[in-house]
């Protein structure tokens, strides 16, 4: 008797185990609410209902449909529909232990009178839309280190590569610059924008091809040229000072040694201001001219 007890037991943990683990999926299609036509890559994004924290999202196929796996049931979820000249739809649902898949069937999405950002919700703010050529993410639905830089950012966003080297792909396309707010305050080598600047400072990621690059080669296909990221900060970062600094040091067989680094950047407006130091008697050389233009950013550009 025993035995059989301690079997069920195992057995109804098992049950819960398995319930807890299994997960479901919600799907749908949009529509056009005038013409019926499919809506092609809208964006599709699941919160949490309770606390508003994004869970997955996805971009709609050509047909309009799409489908955002790995959810679990007996929780309330919130789908949030967001499209280009379009009004944002929202629509609570759960999914259930015995029916895991959901259908919401039609969406239709109505054309927005006004075209505002402050029609969306700041607390379920799409993770990515695409405005005409560019495309944008929302840095705050990426969750990164308190000290993280731009780089660590940049690295979980869908459809962007970065390698030890800090070089950054976007769709297998290099990017060329980094701007912030639109000015080039960090010169042609998009590494210094990306290892410097820390990511809690950054409100947008903006995606676009290198219109400069494409004048330059006198080419009309966008499929020859790359990438240029804009940053775009958040309120109240437009008038700041930051930077990073490094140092080390140790006992050898002819004495001590050290190194030690610091580069501090300021902010203000269009106003940038750089300073650089290092130090060592490692018998290393410190910054170089090209150092120094890549940067301070004195071969930037205002645009």
């Amino acid at each position: 008797m025993r035995h059989f007890l301690y079997l069920l037991t195992v057995v109804a943990g098992l049950l819960v185990s398995a319930s807890s683990f299994a997960q479901g999926s919600v799907k749908g299609k949009l529509v056009d609410a005038t013409t019926q036509k499919p809506l092609y890559m809208a964006t599709v994004t699941v919160f949490q209902a309770q606390d508003t924290s994004l869970v997955t999202y996805r971009l709609s196929a050509e047909d309009g449909s799409f489908k955002l796996p790995g959810l679990a049931p007996n929780k309330p979820y919130r789908i949030l529909v967001s499209f280009s000249g379009y009004a944002v739809h929202r629509q609570p649902f759960q999914l259930k232990t015995d029916s895991l898949d959901i259908d919401l069937g039609v969406i239709t999405l109505h054309p927005a009178a006004t075209q505002l950002d402050e029609v969306l919700v700041i607390a379920e703010r799409p993770p990515m839309v695409i405005r005409r050529d560019t495309v944008e993410f929302n840095a705050n639905a990426f969750k990164t280190l308190p000290n993280a830089m731009v780089e660590d950012l940049l690295k979980k966003l869908p459809g962007v590569q970065v390698d030890k080297q800090g070089n950054i792909m976007v769709n297998g396309k290099r990017v060329n610059r980094i701007l912030v707010d639109g000015k080039n305050f960090f010169g042609s080598d998009p590494k210094m924008a990306s290892r410097n600047l820390p990511s809690n400072v950054i409100d947008k990621i903006q995606v676009t091809d290198d219109k400069d690059e494409l004048l330059e080669r006198g080419d009309d296909n966008l499929n020859n040229v790359g990438k240029v990221i804009n940053l775009t900060f958040k309120k109240g970062v437009k008038k700041g000072l930051f930077g990073k600094a490094y140092g080390g040091g140790g006992s050898g067989i002819n004495g001590g040694r050290y190194e030690g680094g610091a580069i501090a950047n300021m902010f203000r407006d269009t106003l940038q201001v750089s300073l650089l130091g290092y130090t060592n008697n490692l018998n290393r050389p410190g910054f170089g001219w090209s150092d120094l233009m890549q940067t301070g950013g004195f071969n930037a550009t205002a645009m």
